[in-house]
């Protein structure tokens, strides 16, 4: 019974001799690392190392459990298709007639799932932590902008035009206004716009649209629909989520280099397919996608960050997808940024289906 139970397992149950030569393992090691049982019987598991752990991580472990201690710790591996992966692993030494260990059991549980829901806790809390900070610096910084604004007016009121001073006090006109947009796209990012949200269908802000369209992406870019006709409505602001889809266009088109498809599609959510960390419910989906080269990997945990940008210097401010993140979230929605099979990035957008909220 007790064998029915270890070959049943979800876990991976692995049984080695005292010198970590392997002598059974459980159907959900096969499934896990995709070493089948009879590769692996008689060899040593160090063909499971990823490399991210030094000899003296392995030697501690291996002093513990020939001393009759069990060992715990995290592990990260490596399977047969080279993949890593992080696993819980727990290790007991079973002692035989003498006292000294005569096999050790080592139980292990994958972990994906829980370190990538702790990630997705720690990045939601530092995005939390950003928009509060941007909330008070761009409050604070837009009263200094209206006083210097309004001031700069009535100076310039009173020069000549053509005047050097005239000239001057335009430009500085000209940029304190450029500030104020920075700082009005900061404030969207930390919520602190007005919003009047209303019980729609995504689908109709995405058709008022597609005129915008041809005239922002140009003619080298085509944007090819799949709208779910039995969607299900949600409370947003209309105008918000089209500068969101906006800023999410305009950032596929720069991806692309300026000529490619972009694909928007809506779609009601699949109760079995949530992403991971998102409340059960009902949700309509909208995604953006381009044919650009995808989100490098090191980006993809900051490409919501207020002023983070992969563009040249001069290129882009770094707040048009922190400003995308601030509309969806005020409509409590959840946005996801992926790169697809074959190329390009996905954008991902969950809010509450109406009916459900």
């Amino acid at each position: 019974m007790l064998l029915e139970v270890i070959e049943n397992a979800c876990d991976t149950f692995f049984v080695t001799d005292p010198d970590g030569i392997i002598l059974y393992v459980n159907p959900a090691f096969e499934g896990l690392t995709g070493y089948k049982r009879g590769d692996v019987l008689g060899r040593k598991p160090s063909f499971l190392k990823s490399g991210e752990h030094g000899a003296d991580f392995y030697r501690g472990m291996w002093d513990t459990i020939k001393s009759g201690r069990r060992w715990n710790g995290r592990i990260v591996n490596k399977r047969a298709d080279g993949s890593v992966y992080t696993e819980e692993v727990r290790i007991c030494p079973i002692p035989g007639p003498d006292g000294k260990p005569k096999y050790f059991l080592a139980l292990r549980h994958d972990i994906a799932r829980e370190t990538q829901l702790e990630e997705q806790l720690n990045q939601s809390q530092k995005m939390e932590s950003l928009g509060l900070l941007a909330g008070q610096i761009s409050h604070d910084f837009n009263n200094l902008l209206t006083v210097i604004i309004g001031s700069m007016e009535l100076i310039t009121e009173d020069l000549k035009p053509g005047s050097v001073s005239g000239k001057l006090s335009s430009e500085i006109l000209r940029s304190s206004k450029e500030a104020a947009g920075m700082i009005k796209q900061l404030m969207v990012f930390a919520r602190r716009q007005d919003s009047h949200p209303v019980v729609c269908s995504l689908n109709d802000p995405l058709r008022e649209m597609k005129v915008l369209f041809d005239g922002l992406l140009g003619r080298n870019v085509s944007v090819l629909y799949g709208l779910d006709e039995t969607l299900r409505p949600v409370k947003i602001e209309p105008e918000h989520f089209k500068q969101a889809v906006m800023n999410l266009a305009v950032n596929a088109k720069d991806a692309m280099g300026g000529s490619g498809a972009i694909s928007i599609k809506t779609f009601n959510s699949d109760p079995a397919a949530l992403p991971p960390g998102l409340p059960p419910g009902d949700y309509s989906v909208f995604e953006i996608a381009d044919t650009g080269p995808g989100i490098p990997p090191d980006v993809l945990p900051r490409i919501f960050e207020p002023f983070f940008t992969t563009k040249p210097k001069g290129k882009g401010t770094g707040l048009g997808l922190s400003t995308v993140y601030g509309i969806v979230s005020q409509d409590r929605g959840r946005i996801y940024a992926s790169n697809k099979e074959g190329g390009g990035a996905v954008f991902t957008v969950y809010f509450p289906s109406a009916v459900s909220a």
